[in-house]
C-alpha cells in the first residue's frame, strides 16, 4: 500500500502528543480526536493542540521518524508526509524542513503545504525550498477558503506554475464539500496532478471529464470526510461511483491520530461501507503507486 495524503500534525502518536504536552506543561485535552459531522472548521481547530508541541525541529524530526516506523508496521510500501513548515515557529522554515527530512526513512518523502488564505508569497518560498531539497517531492494547498480571505484559489497559480517548471509535484485540497469549480481551477490554473478529497466531483460532468482527460488522481479520505461532515455516513462516500466512472482514485488516511484510523482500515471501510470489490481495491493501490510524486 502507498499513502499519498497524510498530514504530519494530524498523524503523530497519541503517546507522543501526551509526552510533548507534558514537557511543555500544557494541559492534555480530554478528547483531541475528530467525530462524525463535526465540520471542517472545528476539525481544523484541533490542529492547534498538535501544532503547539511541534514548534521545534527536534519534535518535528521525532514525529516524522515515528510516522515512518508506524507506516512500515501498517504495511505501507511508501508514504508521502505533508505539512506546513511555516506554522512551526521554533526555527526558520528551512531548518524545520531539514528536521522533517532527517526523520524520513528510505520509503518516504515530503510534501510542503501552503494554506488557503495565506499570502501566495509563502507558497512561493515553499516552492523554492522544494526546488533544492530532493526529499521534498511536492506542494499542496491545504485547509479551506473562508469569506474573509483576501486571496482566492487563483492567486496561488503563480507558485504552482513555478512548481511545474521545476518538476515538483502538485496536489490541491479542492471540492471538499464545496463547488466542483475548485477542482476545475486547481487543474487548469494550478496544474494539479492530484486532488485532495474532491467530494463534489460528480456534481459537474464537465469537471469529471477534465479529471479523466488529465489523468488526475483523487486522494480519497473516507473517514475524514465523514468526520468533517462532507458525508453523513460512510456509505455515502462517492468513491465507488468514481471508480465506476473510470476516475483514478487513491485511498488515503489523512490524519491517523485525529481521525483514529490507519490506511489498512480505510481500505476495509471502503469495502465494508462503500461497496468496493477486491478488484476495485487493487485498482486503487495501483493508482496510488502511479500517482506518487517523484523527483
Amino acid at each position: 500500500m502507498v499513502e499519498l495524503h497524510c498530514h504530519l500534525d494530524g498523524s503523530m502518536r497519541l503517546s507522543t502528543l501526551k509526552d510533548l504536552l507534558r514537557e511543555k506543561g500544557y494541559k492534555i485535552p480530554k478528547d483531541i480526536k475528530f467525530h462524525p459531522g463535526m465540520g471542517l472548521t472545528e476539525a481544523l481547530s484541533r490542529f492547534k493542540t498538535t501544532l503547539s508541541v511541534l514548534q521545534e525541529p527536534k519534535s518535528v524530526e521525532r514525529v516524522v521518524e515515528e510516522m515512518c516506523l508506524d507506516a512500515k508496521a501498517f504495511g505501507h510500501s511508501f508514504t508521502e508526509i505533508r505539512f506546513a513548515p511555516q506554522l512551526h515557529h521554533g526555527a526558520p522554515i528551512e531548518e524545520i524542513v531539514d528536521a522533517a527530512i532527517s526523520g524520513l526513512c528510505e520509503h518516504s518523502s515530503l510534501i510542503l503545504c501552503g494554506l488557503y488564505g495565506e499570502n501566495p508569497q509563502v507558497l512561493n518560498i515553499l516552492v523554492e525550498i522544494a526546488r533544492v531539497k530532493e526529499r521534498v517531492v511536492g506542494i499542496d494547498l491545504a485547509g479551506g477558503p473562508l469569506p474573509q480571505h483576501k486571496w482566492s484559489l487563483l492567486d496561488y497559480s503563480g507558485a504552482f506554475s513555478k512548481a511545474r517548471k521545476y518538476g515538483i509535484g502538485r496536489t490541491v485540497h479542492a471540492g471538499e464539500g464545496r463547488s466542483p469549480k475548485e477542482i476545475e481551477v486547481a487543474i487548469n490554473f494550478l496544474h494539479a496532478q492530484r486532488i485532495g478529497h474532491g467530494l463534489t466531483l460528480l456534481e459537474d460532468r464537465k469537471v469529471l471529464d477534465l479529471v479523466r482527460e488529465k489523468d488526475v488522481t483523487i486522494e480519497a479520505c473516507i473517514t475524514s470526510n465523514w468526520h468533517t461532515g462532507g458525508i453523513k455516513k460512510l456509505s455515502e462516500h462517492p468513491i465507488k461511483k468514481w471508480i465506476d466512472e473510470d476516475v483514478r482514485v487513491a485511498i488515503c488516511a489523512d490524519n491517523t491520530l485525529l481521525s483514529d484510523t490507519i490506511l489498512p482500515q480505510e481500505y476495509r471501510r471502503a469495502v465494508a461501507h462503500c461497496g468496493l470489490s477486491y478488484k476495485d481495491t487493487m485498482k486503487c493501490k495501483q493508482y496510488a503507486i502511479e500517482a506518487l510524486f517523484r523527483r
